[in-house]
């Protein structure tokens, strides 16, 4: 009876071992599996990588050339792209977030200052509006620079409708 017993016990033992075994060693040639990429998931891999820098150069090259609608769209086809590749930066994104809205700001006052010359009001104070919103997401909003700025285009509409006036 006891050597029967022992069979049975050896039996177990055997499973188990076998069991451990497997445990053990199936995390390790999964990972290994993982590691190595066939041709195909390397030549893709590769072809992210090159789109995410081409959308870097195009981004680039919008925010020299472009108005900042092209320059968002730019801004976030990078960030797609560069997710994709696993390559994406955040502190490259806010970077380049933020040069887009600084060159938004400072579009937006030479654009209110040239219509302000031509005495396009309307167009003024869609600039101003732009400046306003733009600056606040950069964090550089100046409530007394606003209405420093609504001051201004409101005498300048005031001199108009004045000079109107008198020519009739």
């Amino acid at each position: 009876m006891f050597y029967s017993q022992l069979g049975k016990f050896r039996k177990y033992l055997n499973i188990t071992a076998a069991l451990l075994l497997v445990v053990l060693l199936a995390p390790l040639v999964i990972a290994q599996n993982k590691t190595e990429q066939s041709p195909d998931e390397t030549a893709r891999q590769q072809m992210l990588t090159r789109e995410a820098a081409d959308a870097f150069r195009r981004l680039k090259r919008s925010m020299e050339k472009d108005g900042f609608y092209s320059g968002r769209v730019a801004l976030n086809v990078w960030r797609s792209t560069a997710m994709d590749a696993g390559t994406f930066d955040q502190t490259q994104y806010d970077e380049m977030k933020t040069q887009l809205y600084e060159k938004s700001v400072n579009d937006s006052l030479r654009c209110f200052e040239e219509f302000m010359l031509e005495e396009d009001f309307y167009n003024a104070n869609f600039c101003l509006q732009t400046w306003r919103m733009h600056s606040k997401e950069l964090g550089t909003y100046d409530q007394a620079e606003y209405e420093a700025f609504k001051d201004q285009l409101a005498d300048a509409k005031a001199a108009k409708a004045s000079r109107q006036a008198k020519d009739k």
